[in-house]
């Protein structure tokens, strides 16, 4: 089995993962990756209420 390191974007902390699994992993965390959609969820938001 091949690792690569990778960098969360939310808490920029570098976490390993299989080399197979690489595009699909993208936060350290489950609490991590709450984060993102929590942010992600309050910019869709924000946007439905544009014109």
């Amino acid at each position: 089995m091949k690792y690569i390191k990778k960098v969360c974007p939310i808490c920029n902390s570098e976490f390993l993962v299989l080399k197979s699994v690489e595009e699909k992993a993208f936060y350290c965390t489950l609490k991590c990756l709450g984060k993102a959609q929590e942010n992600l969820g309050i910019q869709e938001s924000s946007l439905s209420f544009l014109p």
